[in-house]
């Protein structure tokens, strides 16, 4: 916790890219301190726990934010699927502005998967499509568990 409350600061900017190995490097040179690999991943973990809150806690508010989407871009198509036990399993969202925005596209839509990495494995499904302007316009995204007919359907 001494260490994770040295580098906080360091992770304030959230594109930053602060690795275990910066954090050792950091405290050598700044501190004097010859931290082991995972004694400086142990500080990082709980620094980003910390100030950002664990992971599960997004789950529980994505109901809300999926809530929140649908009220404010009505006629969207917006799904969530939980397990029985009340655990996140699937989302869906198609945003009525890309849908909107088909009508003036290119009848060629692309779809991609990407695998989601660490703790919450998963992977993001997206369908895209070149506008009149020759940019790409998100048509929908789903975050599913593996890739496969069901969660392509």
């Amino acid at each position: 916790m001494v260490v994770g409350s040295m580098v906080m600061p360091k992770y304030a900017d959230h594109k930053t890219i602060y690795t275990p190995k910066y954090i050792q490097a950091d405290m050598l040179s700044e501190h004097g301190m010859n931290l082991t690999y995972m004694q400086a991943w142990r500080a990082k973990e709980k620094t980003l726990k910390f100030s950002r809150g664990h992971p599960v806690d997004s789950y529980s508010r994505l109901p809300s934010y999926l809530y929140i989407l649908e009220k404010t871009y009505p006629r969207s198509v917006v799904k969530l699927q939980k397990t029985e036990d009340d655990y996140f399993l699937n989302a869906f969202v198609a945003l009525s502005t890309s849908i909107k925005g088909w009508e003036r596209c290119s009848p060629v839509v692309v779809v991609d998967g990407t695998f989601l990495k660490l703790a919450y494995r998963g992977i993001m499904l997206t369908a895209s499509i070149m506008d009149a302007t020759r940019g790409i316009l998100t048509l929908a995204y789903a975050v599913v568990d593996s890739e496969n007919n069901a969660s392509w359907r």
